[in-house]
């Protein structure tokens, strides 16, 4: 008994002298991200270094998620330095998000801009600030500038020449001066003669009053189809002039003789003046030898009534959707524009210069109202 006391003690003891396994340090929580300040990267000398001397208009689009402090930033500089024309943000052109440059190109192509930015913004790894790409394109869809940074490194800003004194060489005021060369008689005589094809031949107007020449003869849709050689779409007005005269004859002529026939024959039952309206086979009084009976019960000629009124609300509801022109009013101004500019290219002149002008605008929602020619 005395052994196995001193086995237990022992036992016991060395249990106690075991060592507690450590407990894990919970993991420290991430630090918050910090904001980022992109002023420091755009400077109005950086965002303005491919711009030129022409003050282009320019729309700047925050392109996914993220990016709408970058382009916000963008936009600022921009103005900030003077050298753009109107900078305009990406509210008109909706959710973009999904799109990629040449839907969103599309969307933007119709305001009067020469430049089209889209930002875009990409988180860097732990610790690294984000990165951006911000393509420019003309209205043309062509690739203007390409730039990329990280956030808080500025854009690089052009070189000023250093100011060299050089002694002007000693000249005769009479001496011939480099002159810039004239224009021929027979250019200018072809400048003319292609401006004036293109007076006759540029497209302008909205959808409900479109015109061809200057300043302006109306033309149809199916002439405007022909005009920007879209015979495709010529035959499909076509076809939907015919599609819509056989619905609205056929709808109207049918709807118009059931719901006739049946108010006719409604009324002749109400008017019955010796048993009353005839409600059918189930009426008690149908069954009188001197009553006056119509081809057609009350049932039938409410039945009647009630088709030839669905009929005509359905063809009025086709004729309102289904339009004869397959192109609608908001694609217009961009086929005008898209025909114009090519006709100018292919004559050989130089693209419109465009104007654009700023009013202010009373009513609902007090603001300023944008002007274009383009």
């Amino acid at each position: 008994m005395t052994a196995l006391r001193t086995l237990l003690a022992a036992a016991l003891s060395t249990a106690l002298t075991l060592p507690t396994p450590a407990l894990a340090a919970p993991a420290p929580a991430p630090a918050p991200a910090a904001s980022v300040d992109w002023s420091s990267t755009f400077t109005p000398g950086g965002a303005s270094a491919h711009l030129g001397d022409k003050k282009p208009n320019i729309i700047v689009i925050a392109a996914n998620p993220g990016s709408q402090a970058a382009a916000a930033t963008f936009r600022a500089a921009l103005t900030a330095s003077k050298k753009a024309g109107v900078v305009l943000d990406g509210q008109a052109l909706g959710a973009v998000d999904s799109l990629d440059d040449r839907a969103i190109i599309e969307r933007a192509k119709v305001l009067p801009v020469q430049q089209i930015v889209i930002v875009r913004v990409f988180e860097g790894s732990p610790g690294d600030p984000p990165s951006f790409i911000a393509m420019g394109y003309g209205a043309d869809g062509n690739v203007a500038v390409a730039l990329s940074g990280t956030a808080g490194v500025p854009l690089p800003e052009p070189e000023l020449p250093t100011e060299v004194s050089v002694p002007e060489p000693a000249v005769d005021a009479a001496s011939d001066a480099p002159k810039a060369p004239e224009e021929s008689e027979e250019a200018k005589q072809a400048r003319d003669v292609a401006e004036n094809e293109y007076a006759a031949k540029r497209l302008g107007g909205t959808w409900g009053a479109l015109r061809q020449g200057t300043p302006g003869t109306p033309i149809t849709p199916t002439q405007f189809y022909a005009a920007l050689g879209r015979d495709d779409l010529a035959r499909q007005v076509d076809k939907r002039k015919k599609t819509r005269l056989g619905v609205a004859l056929g709808g109207g002529i049918a709807g118009g003789g059931l719901l006739a026939v049946g108010l006719t024959f409604l009324i002749l039952n109400s008017t019955a003046t010796k048993y009353g309206p005839d409600f059918g086979p189930d009426d008690p009084l149908r069954g009188g030898t001197d009553r006056v009976r119509y081809p057609l019960s009350m049932p039938l000629s409410g039945a009647l009534l009630g088709v030839g009124a669905a009929l005509l609300i359905g063809m009025g509801v086709f004729l309102g959707v289904y339009k004869a022109h397959p192109v609608g009013r908001r694609e217009t101004p961009g086929l005008i524009d898209g025909h114009n500019r090519e006709l100018r290219k292919k004559l050989g002149l130089p693209p419109e210069q465009a104007s654009v002008r700023l009013a202010p605008s009373l009513g609902a929602s007090n603001g300023l109202v944008l002007f274009g020619r383009f």
